[in-house]
């Protein structure tokens, strides 16, 4: 291939559009006309004998072709930002935008300080905060750092184990089973509140309470960890939780958190992110303070639940 003849000037643009599927939110995002990126699309097209975007009735999308090119653009666009920005990092002066993706517990009450922190140092980061759910991947580059209850990873990731942490009991702190010996069968005895949105963790914990018995009775579903909670307090509900609400939950005023000493799922929180980001030091500074700064949070509320 003659590489005099390549437009390299073109892949930015390529990676704005398949972020985007959108020649609108492209041009917003490269700071250019709509003409300008509709120009830029024409050549994409032209050079990859291709229509990149497809208009199916009121939508648009990727073509077969641009999916299965975007991970391939980002590592390649993403390496090659980090051969320069490598070159001149000062987190006094670096300006980068990054996507994080957390639990609502993590996403409401930790990560607004870590961020304070980070601005401290790097006060030309901005982020956007993202709601961990099922069907967000952090391969295709949306997303720069998630923290939670990763599941299954996906191949082209690097991470790092921040808590491993097992299934717990929340009940009224007057409710019988705040006081009397667990058991399955004394458990099924309880109405259950359980979350119902779309995050990770809260599939798994729904799935677990389907398989004690086809008979669970539930008496409320909330959104998140918090809501649910509160629906526990005054009454003989029962609401099955990771033992996590005891490390980023605000309040666990009149609640009482028991293990349950049943064969019951432990659940792993990680920081991961893609593994072409590994060498590139604006993210790397980013992903460490997060790590440093979560990792003494865990160990601060564990000292205070488990003293010496």
């Amino acid at each position: 291939m003659n590489l005099s003849r390549l437009n390299l000037n073109l892949l930015p643009g390529l990676k704005a559009l398949l972020d985007t599927q959108s020649v609108s939110r492209a041009a917003q995002v490269m700071h250019v006309t709509q003409s300008a990126m509709s120009r830029t699309l024409g050549q994409l097209r032209e050079a990859l004998n291709d229509p990149i975007l497809i208009r199916k009735g009121n939508h648009i999308y990727l073509s077969e072709k641009a999916v299965s090119l975007h991970e391939e653009v980002n590592r390649v666009v993403h390496a090659a930002s980090s051969i320069f920005e490598n070159q001149q990092f000062d987190p006094a002066t670096t300006e980068r935008h990054f996507r994080i993706a957390t639990g609502h517990m993590v996403l409401e009450d930790v990560m607004p300080g870590i961020i304070h922190s980070v601005w401290k140092q790097a006060p030309h980061f901005t982020f956007e905060l993202v709601a961990l759910h099922p069907g967000l991947t952090v391969s295709n580059g949306k997303i720069d750092i998630m923290v939670g209850y990763v599941g299954d990873p996906e191949e082209g990731l690097s991470g790092h184990q921040l808590i491993k942490e097992r299934v717990c009991l929340v009940v009224c702190e007057d409710h019988p089973l705040a006081r009397e010996p667990l058991s399955q069968e004394r458990l099924l005895q309880f109405p259950f509140i359980m979350q119902k949105n779309d995050q990770n963790t809260h599939q798994l914990m729904n799935d677990y309470i389907r398989s004690l018995s086809d008979k669970v009775k539930v008496r409320a579903f909330a959104p998140s960890i918090m809501a649910c909670m509160n629906l526990v307090k005054g009454t003989d509900s029962v609401f099955l939780a990771t033992g996590s609400v005891q490390t980023f939950a605000r309040n666990l005023e009149g609640v009482v958190v028991r293990d349950v000493p049943m064969d019951v799922p432990e659940v792993y929180y990680s920081m991961v992110w893609p593994e072409y980001w590994a060498l590139n030091r604006a993210h790397r500074w980013l992903r460490e303070f997060i790590r440093d700064e979560l990792t003494a949070f865990i160990e601060g509320r564990q000292i205070a639940r488990f003293p010496l």
